[in-house]
């Protein structure tokens, strides 16, 4: 007599059903009644239960910590305890899929126990080292910096093609020279890997530009130069770009056309100065240079020296290139900076510096000089005489006209003076006013205006 809850497999078989089908029903029979013809728990392993039986589970209580206070009756795993045994043994249900290896036992004990129950204990193994990544540090704070000044962090392509090279005019960033180009491009306008980030930039403008007025934004990413490659692979330069296009100030309700002034290359180089100078670098590490006429930047360009390393290029893009890629006739602002150059430390940035319980001492002195000396020369020189003393020195203006001489110009400085350990007196600020002094009449040939 057959009984009345016989096996589905068997029922299948009966029936004349094909293999496969059988197969199926057996599955299905041990899923279901898998809890009650459960083995005897074995020991020390979790096995995955997909389609199978229950597996059974051990579990040291040395690693289990408190397992004795674990209730069975909320947990749905089968738990097997003897007293006396190192060892809590399990069967894992078809359906904790969850449940793979002793640890998934422990968090299974700290679940039933409650997690605000478990008790903190410190790791047995030493942490591993940390490894720090100067450039992820550097490259996240370049982020951080420059978002907090207003531009968007955007992802281009880095597939380009020669063409839209060519359209940036030869001579500028490395735009030109062999490209590294795909066997099997999805696009011809994607076809080679780019060369320069500028590349980038202009074809963002060029599809941007047609729904706002102004954007301020800004890229890290890597450009591909086959020829500089010591191997089959070409060297992969990260680079940073920025661009500042349209209204000093978003459209508001403060702001109209009439005092709202386009960006410039001033406001373009004072973001880079505020980068650098959080960054770490100090005013006198951070020199620009007269660019050689480039045909992308035209003749308002300077190249970018930070801590005596060339860094990049900044200025206002070539209204030829501009009309190259189809732009309205605004001022395109563009900087392409290297990130070797950039790279701090994350350990050495933001130093603190301690607060004197001193009064400083502020005054100002003007130089006339040639015309051919730079601030950076005249800055430099004063912070080498002034010493630790010399906490400040700012440039508040510049002079050109009667009644000096042709071809000289008198530069303003704002000098700090303060000490860390006592009151200046008159007489410690003039001996290092005349220190001063003759130090940028030796390096710089400038002499105090009166």
């Amino acid at each position: 007599r057959r009984r009345p809850h016989a096996p589905l497999c068997r029922r299948a078989h009966r029936a004349g059903h094909s293999r496969r089908l059988s197969r199926a029903a057996a599955q299905r029979d041990r899923l279901h009644h898998g809890q009650r013809h459960a083995p005897h728990p074995g020991h020390g392993r979790v096995a995955g239960t997909g389609g199978r039986c229950p597996a059974p589970a051990g579990l040291h209580r040395a690693r289990g910590g408190r397992t004795r206070s674990c209730r069975a009756g909320r947990s749905d795993l089968a738990l097997h305890r003897q007293p006396g045994e190192a060892l809590l043994e399990c069967v894992v249900p078809w359906h904790r899929l969850d449940v793979t290896m002793p640890a998934d036992l422990i968090e299974e004990v700290a679940r039933v126990i409650g997690y605000e129950d478990v008790g903190m204990t410190l790791m047995t193994d030493p942490l591993p080292t940390q490894h720090r990544d100067e450039v992820v540090e550097t490259e996240e704070k370049i982020r951080d910096i420059l978002i907090g000044c207003g531009l968007q962090d955007t992802v281009n392509y880095a597939l380009s093609s020669p063409e839209n090279h060519a359209r940036l005019l030869a001579g500028s960033a490395g735009e030109t020279g062999p490209f590294v180009e795909l066997a099997n491009p999805i696009a011809v306008e994607r076809r080679a890997m780019r060369r320069s980030l500028l590349v980038s930039v202009m074809e963002s403008l060029q599809y941007n530009l047609r729904y706002a007025d102004r954007l301020a934004m800004f890229e890290i990413g890597r450009v591909y130069l086959p020829e500089n490659a010591a191997g089959p692979l070409p060297v992969e330069d990260r680079r940073l770009s920025l661009v500042l296009v349209g209204p000093r100030q978003p459209q508001s309700f403060y702001s109209t056309d009439a005092t709202n002034e386009a960006m410039d290359f001033y406001d373009l180089k004072g973001t880079v100065e505020t980068l650098l100078e959080r960054l770490g670098f100090k005013p006198s590490e951070i020199e620009y240079r007269a660019a050689p006429d480039t045909a992308s930047f035209g003749p308002r360009c300077a190249e970018i020296v930070v801590a005596g390393e060339p860094a990049g290029f900044l200025g206002e893009i070539h209204p030829q290139v501009r009309a190259n890629f189809g732009l309205p006739a605004v001022r395109v602002n563009a900087a392409e900076l290297r990130i070797a150059p950039l790279l701090r430390p994350a350990w050495k940035l933001d130093p603190l510096q301690p607060i004197s319980a001193y009064p400083p001492v502020v005054e100002d002195l003007a130089f006339v000089v040639d015309e051919s000396v730079t601030v950076r020369m005249v800055e430099a020189a004063i912070q080498a005489a002034g010493g630790t003393l010399l906490t400040d020195v700012e440039l508040f203006d510049l002079y050109r006209g009667e009644p000096l001489a042709p071809g000289s110009k008198s530069l303003a400085f704002r000098l700090t003076y303060q000490s860390q350990e006592a009151n200046l007196r008159d007489a410690d600020v003039a001996k290092l006013r005349d220190r001063i002094i003759r130090r940028v009449e030796r390096d710089t040939g400038g002499k105090l205006r009166g």
